[in-house]
This record gives structure tokens, sequence and C-alpha cells, in this order.
């Protein structure tokens, strides 16, 4: 028994903990009853993994030893989290290792606030070397409670707290000093872990989880093609966990968008595989699947996007109206989308601005300016609303229901005064683009009372009472007169003549000569009154065709535009008719040579003198020389093959 107990503890050391487990069998065989080998037998079979044969052991204790810690470590090693739990609240004692199950419970149950006080209280009332172990722990709890108040940022002396400290700023949304964070985390782990004697894989495989992280921050930072590089990096190296991939190809997924739909689908695959459930928190889960219903919604997969969004949690997902109608719409069904969004008489102004917004997107003008209409005052006479509207109803040639929109939110504002959602600056430009449209359509009046509603908003604004000055000179004089007196006076040194001159707003502008510039276009010549002043034209003098006389009493020919075998004038128009002469009558042809060749040497060119010349040539030969007698009648021509009797040397031809 001694040399198997000396056994049992070398093979502790050196954590061989199959052998530990036939060691213990050994002494078990001998021992049925030792409590200490039995004990050993189930901490063994813990390390190896072996949890459903440890808890079947445990099931089968005769010794009555208090396993509640085992039992509980193994329920929460094979992901029921809920039953070890349960077990571990069981304990009326509960010691330093239970405490610690405890929180690892809870950090898996994903109940941070009940996890931090644990992990608080053990760091006030526990000395031990596990101390570093806890605060890294709790740094990752405050990291997911996105509360970096609580987070300590004294100690971050190991890469794990810096990682955990660049996670918890950026769940604040602090990414200046996550980035900052991470970085160094990544840093001290290379240096740490190359200390350690680590390879390059394993500090790559290690790091992977710091780099995506920072790879988020950065994204976040809007520095997307420094995070995108990160990303494929970490998955190039293709790390074992898959739970990182899938992290890194939802990010991934993300920076595409609506585009490279190709590589979202694959990207979407390597974030859905089994097994993440044990692997990523609540959240990541619910974005990744958000994002998969998203990516169905840009692809138009209607039906596959509707039981994505069923699949999920209504609470978690606000928003999946809003995402079944933009799948309708990008698949062409604009009214199903607009049913989806308004159905069960749904008053919310989002949706009805989205309805809108696909009618628009349709083609349907009339439709979309309805739906804004019907819009609560508060929506609807907001500025960007407001314009959208009236650019709508001109758009449709609607002016009268376009001056009404603006009535009633000239009414509106009024109504609300300093109370209104909008600020006194919007409230302005709404006075303001009223009182011009109105003074554009012809109705001083109306026009004239948003600007008095201007002024009361811009007191001091020299500019609107200009503008209100001209608005009541074009109804009442009296009003007009009354309101100009409260402009400043005209002083001579408070105009910039100049400016004025440059603007035109006097009319001609009187400019001082000066000298040009090289290389500078001349500027025109004006008389005194400051016209420009035009050049003369010099009379060209009239040139007549060589040897015709001009004579200015006579009128000139009416047919001269007429083609010349359409004038009265013409003998083959004469009466009686005209008949050619025939053709032998006519006159010869002159020979005017090739295209090309000089008029001077046609006759060099004219062939037919030389035809003449050679057949009068001929005839004299003719009369001057004999008939030549006629050929005598030779043999008649034999038929057959000509017989070849001459025989060539060599036989056959050669080439």
């Amino acid at each position: 028994m001694e040399a198997l107990f000396t056994e049992l503890n070398k093979m502790r050391q050196t954590e061989d903990y199959d052998k530990a487990i036939k060691v213990c069998n050994k002494i078990l065989n001998l021992t049925p009853n030792d409590l200490l080998a039995f004990h050993c037998k189930i901490v063994s079979m813990v390390h190896c993994g072996k949890f459903d044969d440890a808890l079947k052991q445990m099931e089968m204790d005769k010794f009555q030893l208090d396993l509640t810690f085992e039992r509980a470590y193994c329920y929460y090693r094979m992901n029921n989290p809920l039953k070890a739990l349960e077990i571990v609240d069981s304990v009326k004692m509960p010691k330093v290792k239970h405490q610690e199950l405890r929180a690892q419970i809870l950090y898996r149950l994903e109940k941070y606030d009940e996890c931090f006080s644990v992990y608080r209280t053990m760091l006030k009332s526990t000395t031990d070397d596990y101390e570093l172990e806890r605060m890294t722990n709790l740094s990752a709890v405050t990291a997911n409670m996105e509360d970096k108040t609580n987070m300590s940022v004294d100690k971050q002396d190991t890469y794990e707290l810096r990682y955990n400290a660049g996670c918890n700023y950026a769940a604040a949304e602090d990414y200046e000093e996550a980035e900052v964070a991470l970085k160094a985390a990544e840093e001290t782990a290379k240096a740490f872990l190359a200390e350690e004697g680590s390879t390059e894989e394993e500090i790559e495989e290690e790091t992977g989880i710091i780099r995506v992280q920072l790879g988020y921050t950065l994204q976040k930072l809007g520095r997307d093609k420094e995070a995108q590089a990160i990303y494929n990096q970490v998955l190039r190296n293709k790390p074992s966990d898959i739970g990182l991939v899938a992290v890194a190809s939802n990010n991934l997924l993300t920076l595409n968008k609506d585009q490279n739909i190709f590589d979202s689908k694959k990207r979407i695959k390597a974030a859905t595989v089994e097994g993440l459930e044990h692997k990523l928190t609540g959240k990541q889960r619910r974005g990744i699947a958000r994002n998969n219903a998203l990516l169905a919604m840009y692809t138009a997969q209607v039906d596959l996007c509707q039981q994505l969004l069923d699949e999920m949690d209504p609470s978690t997902i606000p928003d999946k109206k809003l995402i079944m109608a933009a799948a309708l719409a990008r698949a062409g069904k604009h009214q199903e989308a607009v049913d989806g969004l308004l159905s069960s008489g749904s008053s919310d102004p989002i949706l009805q601005m989205t309805a809108a917004n696909i009618y628009l997107a349709a083609g349907e003008v009339a439709a979309g300016a309805e739906m804004l209409g019907k819009l609560p005052e508060d929506w609807r006479f907001r500025t960007g609303v407001l314009s959208t509207l009236v650019t709508l109803q001109l758009a449709l040639e609607n002016r009268e229901a376009a001056a009404q929109v603006l009535k009633s939110a000239v009414v509106w504002s009024k109504k609300k005064g300093s109370k209104s959602v909008q600020g006194d600056s919007d409230m302005a430009t709404v006075f303001r683009k009223t009182a011009e449209f109105h003074l554009n359509s012809g109705e001083p009046g109306v026009a004239a009372q948003s600007l008095e509603e201007l002024l009361q908003i811009e007191t001091d604004n020299m500019t609107t009472l200009a503008q209100l000055v001209l608005a009541y000179a074009k109804f009442d004089l009296d009003k007009a007169l009354a309101a100009s007196k409260r402009l400043p006076l005209f002083e001579h040194g408070s105009v910039d003549v100049d400016a004025l001159e440059k603007s035109g707003a006097m009319g001609a502008k009187h400019k001082n000569k000066q000298t040009p510039k090289p290389g500078a276009i001349p500027s025109p010549k004006t008389d005194h009154d400051g016209d420009v002043i035009k050049k003369k034209k010099k009379k060209r003098k009239l040139r007549l065709p060589k040897g015709t006389t001009f004579n200015p009493n006579a009128d000139p020919d009416p047919e001269r535009w007429l083609p010349r075998h359409e004038r009265t004038g013409l003998r083959y128009n004469m009466p009686g008719g005209y008949r050619k002469p025939r053709k032998d009558k006519r006159k010869a042809e002159k020979f005017t040579g090739a295209q090309g060749v000089d008029s001077g040497k046609a006759e060099t060119y004219d062939y037919s003198a030389k035809v003449a010349a050679d057949k009068a040539a001929a005839a004299n030969k003719m009369e001057a020389t004999p008939p030549a007698p006629e050929p005598k009648v030779g043999p008649r021509k034999q038929s057959g093959k000509p017989q070849n009797k001459s025989k060539k040397k060599g036989g056959k031809n050669k080439f």
C-alpha cells in the first residue's frame, strides 16, 4: 500500500491522471473502504474530463464523503450551470473553492452584478496566491458590465489584465484608451510568451483574441481598413478557437455591409457553426443572429429573413418590422412592406416615415406625401420633414397644398413657442423660408406675419426688418413707413462704396483705369456713362465677278435661285418643245484628260487621235502590198493520243 500511494503521489506531480486512476483502482481492490483512494480517483477522473463517469462513481458512493464541489464542477463543465449553481447554493458552510466555483457559474449565466459582488468579497476576505487570478476575473466581469468606474487600473502587470482593461474601455465606448491598453497587452503577451519559450505559432494563437479586440476598437474609431487587415491576418493563421473565428468573421461581415455578398455568406457560415452557444456570450450570439437576418434582407431572401427573425427573441430585436419591410421592399413588394409596417393600426412615427420612404423609393410620390402628411404635428413640422413635404407637393404641382403646409407650420410654431421640440434656430428657419415662399407666391400679407414672428426670435436682425418693410410696402404703406423708421440712419461713412459697385447694387460700375498685367485679359472700353463701347465694323468693298456689270436700277432675275433646267428661258422649255439633235450631229466633246492632268497636256493623253492615225496607216499599207496567198488545206488531223517517238534519257522526270 505504501508503494502504491508513493506511485500515486508521483502521478499527481507529473499530472499523469490516467495512470493515477489505475493506481487508485489497485488500491481500492486491496482496500475497498479507503476514502483517500476513492477521492483521488474522482479528482483524477475530473482532470481527465471523464465527467459522466465521475458522476456515476459519486452516485455509487458508500463512504458518505462531501463531494458537493466535485459534483457541481462536473455539471458546470458539462454545460449545465443551473444544476451546478443549485448544488453550490445548497452548501451551508461554503469554503473558498465553493465561492470560486459559484463566481464562475454566475459569470457563465451572465449574472455579472452577483459575480462582481462575490469576487469583491473574496478579494477583501481572502489572502492567498490566487489574488492575481481573482483580479483578472474581476476585470473581465467589469468589462461585461460596461462600467469602467469599478475597473482597477493601478495593477495591470499581466497581459490578461491589460486585455480586460482594453475590453472595459471599449465597452464604455472610450475607444482611444482601449486602443492604447490593447496594444500594450499585445506587446506584453509577446514578451512574456517569448520568455516562456513559446513558438511563433503559439504566440500568434495566444495573441489572436487581443488583436481581434483591437480590430473591433479600430473599426469603432472609423479605421475600417486597419481593422479589416487585422481580422484577415488572424483568420489566415487558422486559430483553433471557434469563438474567435466567429467574432472575427462577424466583424468582417459588418464591414462588407451590402457589398461583396459572396464573401459575406462565407463569413456568416463561419460565424454560425455548432458549439458557439458555450463559447460566446448572449450579446455576441444575438449580434451574429441579427447580422444573419440583415444579410438575408440585403439579398432579398424574404422567407429566410422571416424564419431567422422568428427564431430570435422579440424582446432582443425591437426593429423586426423594419428589417422585414426592407427585405420585402428589396424584393419589389412595396405595398406588402408598407402593410407590414402599419399592421394593427400602428401610429409609430418611425414606421410611418419608413413607409413614406418605401413609397418614394418605388416612385409613388403622391402616396409618400400623403404618408408624411399623417405624421403627428411635432414630427411633421420638424425642419427636415417639413422641407421634404413642401418639395413633394411642389413636385406634384400642388402649390396650394405646399402653402397650406407652411401656414400650418407657422400656426403650430406660434402655439408651441419655446416649448416646441425644435430650437429657436429651427423655428427661425421655418419662418424665413415660409416668408420667402409667400413673397414669391404673391401673398405679402402672409409673408409679413411670418417675418413678424421671426423678428420676435431675432430682435436685432436688420435684414429681417428690411424684408418686413418690403413686404409691408406691397399692401400697407403706412406700416412700411412705420417699420422703416426702426432701420438705422444712412451714413456715408458706414457704406462701402467699392463693395456696392462690385455687387452691382448701384447700377453702372465706375472703375479707375488700371494698367493690365502681362498675360491678363484686357477689360472692355467704356464711355463716361460706364457703357461698354462697341467696336465699329469696317464696311467691306463689294466685289463682283470679273467681266460682269452691275446695274442698280435693273430688277434682279426672279428665277436666279431656280435650277437651270427649270428656268423658262431655256430652249428645252420653249413653246412647241425642243428635240435634241441626233448623236452623230452633235458636236464632239472636247477631251480634257483624266482627273488631275494638266489641260495643256491633254493632247498627249488623247488616244483617240492615235487610233485614227493607226487605222489610216494600215489602210495605206494594204494598198501597197499584194494580198497573201491562201494557205493550202493540210491532211486531216488523226484522232487518238499523240505518239512521242523521242525518248528522254533518265527515264522518269527528275525534280
